[in-house]
């Protein structure tokens, strides 16, 4: 049986101040740091056969220490990076929706080529994380970890069940959540979703 512990990055700075992220690279706040420890302690109790990464650094802080402790090098994987949100990046959504009112408009209905000013549409990430499926399913050994982001993972998530990609807006991803997925073939279930009890 293939098991993914799929895994958000702890709170940021920005995630405090209710600002879009995005393929910002910003740092953690200091409940980031301790929410990262706890994360990385409980995660370093499994034996993973492979560990794969977004590239920004606030997944990386989860990724990293876990592969040392494990011995395992983590897997740089750029399809994990958050949705790129162009021109929201930085702000809070009520600013977005003072500064684009027709756009964000759109990607509120869901819509899959609706799209941030600059950044990319829901289809553009579904075509991501179906290339992260299809690469955890190929191979990978039977117990992976995959660390990114919150609306990357939301989307995966759909992926990864089967659902519409517009699903994605009715899962949450608390900062540091851990969700269990398993498959016997490539019809995968949900385990756990979004359990945040390591933190504790």
């Amino acid at each position: 049986m293939k098991t993914i512990y799929l895994v958000r990055h702890a709170e940021t700075t920005w995630n405090l101040e209710g600002k879009v992220q995005g393929s910002r690279d910003t740092p953690l706040s200091l409940d980031g740091l301790a929410q990262t420890a706890k994360t990385v302690a409980f995660l370093s109790a499994l034996r993973f056969d492979t560990i794969f990464t977004s590239p920004l650094t606030r997944a990386r802080a989860i990724a990293e220490p876990v592969g040392v402790n494990l011995g395992i090098s983590p897997i740089v994987m750029p399809e994990l990076r958050e949705i790129e949100f162009g021109g929201w990046e930085g702000h809070t959504w009520d600013e977005i929706g003072a500064m684009y009112p027709a756009t964000l408009a759109a990607w509120e209905l869901k819509s899959l080529e609706a799209r941030p000013d600059g950044g990319e549409s829901l289809a553009d990430v579904g075509r991501r994380a179906e290339k992260v499926r299809s690469i955890v399913e190929s191979g990978s050994g039977d117990l992976v970890l995959v660390v990114a982001h919150g609306g990357f993972n939301r989307v995966l998530m759909s992926v990864l069940l089967d659902l519409p990609l517009s699903s994605y807006s009715s899962l949450t991803q608390p900062n540091a959540c851990i969700s269990v997925f398993e498959a016997e073939t490539s019809k995968w279930q949900a385990r756990v979703i979004d359990s945040t009890c390591h933190l504790a």
